[in-house]
């Protein structure tokens, strides 16, 4: 993570830093977040802070201060590196089947173009995000969730998650390989 106030020193009066701790612990759903504030503008943000992290059960705070008190090792190496593994892993059985996908330079998810995927590339980007739960057993997200509906770039595209325990991504890779094999 690159902290924006620490990099350039002349916006820390500007910069909001929000951040949740779903995607990087794996608990998606949590929603227990955190933001860091100049204090000048603590009040006109708060009402989005008390969206990010309303009702969030008291274990799942616990459960974030453990997990935020591991060693600086494991956010620096074991994390990226768990990740990384994960979506290459994920990456590689998306292509194997025909879609195309570039190398995610930190991201955790990979944003695949299914166009060229023979029982996919005649679907709209919900079409083949509902045929990949249903016919796969694999969920993603329709790509134009991310472009807007008006967008012709979003409609070739499904984004796949890498955000899950590594048991769980060899089971969707599995399931990609032997249930789209062409």
């Amino acid at each position: 993570h690159y902290l924006m106030p620490q990099l350039f020193p002349q916006v820390r009066d500007c910069v909001l830093i929000c951040n949740s701790i779903g995607k990087s612990a794996s608990a998606t759903g949590w929603r227990v977040g955190w933001c860091i504030t100049p204090s000048h503008l603590a009040d006109k943000y708060r009402s989005i802070h008390d969206q990010m992290v309303v009702m969030s059960p008291h274990p799942m705070q616990v459960a974030t201060v453990t997990y935020l008190n591991l060693p600086n090792e494991y956010f620096k190496v074991e994390l990226p590196s768990r990740y990384h593994g994960r979506v290459q892993k994920l990456r590689s059985a998306l292509l194997e089947v025909g879609f195309e996908a570039i190398q995610p330079q930190g991201a955790y998810y990979v944003f695949a173009d299914y166009r060229k995927v023979p029982n996919l590339k005649e679907m709209n980007p919900r079409t083949a995000a509902m045929h990949m739960i249903k016919t796969v057993g694999v969920a993603c997200v329709p790509g134009d969730n991310f472009y807007g509906k008006e967008v012709y770039d979003g409609n070739r595209y499904l984004r796949f998650a890498a955000c899950r325990s590594q048991s769980d991504i060899d089971s969707a890779c599995t399931l990609i390989i032997n249930n789209m094999k062409f």
